[in-house]
């Protein structure tokens, strides 16, 4: 079981959660993909061709458009699923150890979770520990918040964290948890063609969020 805040009152593993959500449509990926941002193309950390991979699982690729299906790819069609996570909800059953849907809109709707004008910015694509990995794009705060200077500027992804400790300190339904570090996963269970195609595949990501760092962070909300 995930670490959730009650393993003992948590009944049933749900995906609900209150995120980001980084979907854009793509002639590459599922006709039937909407747009959500427009400023990060996520094809760009992606291996469609499989240059860099040798095989992935049934899903393929979650982010870029997500899966077409036959016969552009012949993975699941699936719509693109981008997104980031800020806290898991589990299930909509309080019974189960969820919130109720009503609860979350009416909480959400109420003030008492400010929401500032989220601006991110991409930080690294990784492998997690799983075997074979899942890969990641992460949305890390590169710099901890300087307190002791109250006109420093704030590193990026700060409104993610903020967020997230309102949401923490206000839901205590025993399901709830943040999955590991904000990302979005991008694929499930990539297997490389070797150690060398591996190294090639990472530093073309590096060189592409080198080249949105350079703009710095930018907001989602133009899609």
């Amino acid at each position: 079981m995930p670490p959730v805040l009650n393993p003992q009152l948590s009944k049933v593993d749900g995906l609900a959660f209150l995120g980001l959500s980084l979907c854009r449509k793509s002639d590459e990926g599922h006709p039937d993909s909407i747009t959500h941002q427009t400023v990060f193309d996520l094809n760009e950390v992606i291996d469609r061709k499989y240059e860099y991979l040798a095989s992935t699982n049934d899903d393929g690729w979650l982010v870029g458009g997500g899966e077409p299906g036959p016969p552009k790819s012949y993975k699941l069609p699936a719509k693109d699923s981008a997104h980031v996570e800020i806290m898991r909800i589990g299930t909509y059953n309080p019974a189960w150890g969820g919130i109720a849907e009503k609860e979350i809109v009416d909480v959400m709707r109420s003030g008492k979770i400010l929401i500032p004008q989220i601006e991110v910015l991409p930080t690294a694509v990784v492998a997690n520990p799983d075997t074979p990995p899942e890969l990641e794009i992460r949305f890390d705060m590169p710099t901890a918040v300087d307190f002791a200077n109250m006109k420093a500027p704030l590193p990026h992804n700060w409104q993610l964290r903020f967020i997230h400790n309102q949401l923490f300190k206000h839901f205590q339904n025993p399901s709830r948890f943040c999955p590991g570090a904000f990302h979005s996963t991008i694929v499930r269970k990539a297997e490389f063609r070797s150690h060398q195609h591996k190294e090639a595949y990472f530093a073309k990501c590096a060189a592409v969020l080198q080249r949105w760092a350079i703009d710095g962070p930018k907001p989602l909300n133009n899609g």
